[in-house]
């Protein structure tokens, strides 16, 4: 069988796919306090234009999934509830961003600031969503893209 002329392999490219995984405690809990529905929701708003159309992973612990679910479930994103453990959340995440990008992912839309996520630059384009002061240098340094969140302006409660 004969290709078309262009059709084959040589100078094709690849085309672009999209996942985003989203650190709902890193998103939703500023200054230690988990912001309230309203904020929170305008907040996910935001970060839901940036998630169109793709597979979305989130992953939260209980204390930030209880407020939030209903938020989650209106944008269809089915979180992954992980233990209330330091780094659970971006354990997960890295994870999934591992299984996405073996998949044939190219691109990452990751709603976080921590470093932890610098590895996921060496397999897909990695476009950050971050609040400025949760950002760290090696992630915003890794990154293809970074767009700042909007600073919350309704106080926070504390995180039980």
């Amino acid at each position: 069988m004969r290709c078309k002329r262009g059709a084959g392999m040589r100078g094709t490219v690849r085309p672009r796919r999209f996942a985003g995984l989203v650190d709902a405690e890193n998103a939703l809990i500023v200054r230690g306090c988990l912001l309230p529905a309203a904020e929170g929701d305008a907040l996910l708003t935001v970060v839901g234009k940036h998630l169109g159309g793709m597979p979305v992973q989130v992953a939260t612990g209980e204390h930030v999934l209880r407020p939030y679910m209903a938020s989650f479930a209106t944008r269809g994103w089915v979180p992954a509830l992980v233990p209330t453990e330091p780094d659970a959340a971006d354990l997960a995440l890295l994870d999934a961003g591992r299984t996405f990008t073996a998949a044939g992912v190219t691109d990452i839309v990751l709603v976080s600031g921590d470093h932890i996520f610098t590895e996921l630059a060496g397999a897909a384009r990695l476009h950050v969503i971050a609040h400025a002061d949760h950002l760290s240098k090696a992630l915003r340094l890794a990154a293809t893209t970074v767009t700042y969140l909007p600073r919350p302006a309704a106080p926070a409660r504390a995180v039980v």
